[in-house]
């Protein structure tokens, strides 16, 4: 049992721990478990005794960092004040314990929380990447979440079925596959998600073909609207009439978290 699930961690997870420079942020310590969760935070269009509007809480890739993590949609929201939160699960960068697929859920629910003590009723936005998008779609799931950012999301169980049950007859796969927590069934939790959400696809992604990815497209329950980028591979940098696409989308997003343009320019005077 324990060596399955060991099997299944290193099948999926890429953890890191050497440091990393990180421009414009600054570390954070959240108790968690026997350790700490590191969070990278910024804030945005504002000073630190200034109130933030809104707030971000974003999730990287696999082989991710927070300390690399883009800001967006804050950079195309130039008058919006706004914290930005991005998470180093257990394992990875400063991050205490073991990377493991059994922490995501708690790890992403911890920081989730203790963001909602400092938000109070003010929206949070949560964004994913690829693996990342696994806690985004729980916490979307079970806590209140103002919209949904996701790029690339992957179904964990049907892709290791898919990917590698051709070699053992599905059997070793159908094994391995179990062993991802029920928390993190992102087809599941994308049919109980309501709040608002933009997908952005790569038609040509090599890690999480599209073939995957409309699975939890199809399931979710919430309005969306979805990027497609056409020639683009897992991690390919949108082109600049794609970059205009979504900021029409994040324009959409915002409309539906409350953050008109009048009420957010008012409170920036």
């Amino acid at each position: 049992m324990i060596l399955l699930r060991q099997i299944t961690d290193r099948l999926v997870l890429q953890p890191t721990r050497y440091p990393v420079y990180s421009f414009g942020k600054s570390p954070r310590q959240l108790p968690f478990r026997k350790g700490a969760l590191e969070i990278w935070t910024r804030r945005w269009g504002c000073e630190t005794s200034d109130e933030a509007a809104v707030f971000v809480l974003k999730f990287t890739g696999t082989g991710g960092r927070a300390e690399r993590a883009t800001i967006a949609p804050l950079d195309y929201w130039d008058d919006v004040r706004a914290e930005f939160w991005a998470v180093n699960p257990p394992g990875y960068g400063g991050s205490s314990g073991r990377a493991s697929l059994k922490y995501l859920a708690e790890a992403g629910a911890a920081a989730y929380d203790e963001l909602r003590r400092i938000a109070g009723d003010r929206p949070i936005i949560v964004s994913g990447n690829s693996l990342g998008t696994v806690t985004a779609l729980h916490l979307a799931a079970t806590r209140d979440v103002a919209g949904l950012i996701l790029r690339n999301p992957p179904p964990l169980r049907q892709m290791i079925l898919g990917r590698h049950g051709w070699w053992n007859l599905w059997l070793g796969a159908a094994l391995i596959a179990a062993h991802v927590p029920d928390s993190l069934c992102s087809v599941r939790n994308a049919g109980r998600c309501t709040a608002p959400a933009i997908f952005v696809t790569s038609a040509r992604d090599r890690v999480v073909p599209p073939f995957y990815q409309l699975r939890i497209l199809r399931a979710y329950a919430g309005k969306k609207r979805v990027l497609v980028l056409d020639d683009a591979d897992h991690d390919t940098r949108l082109t600049p009439v794609e970059q205009q696409r979504f900021e029409q989308l994040v324009g959409w997003l915002r409309a539906r978290t409350g953050l008109s343009v009048p009420a957010v320019r008012e409170l920036c005077v």
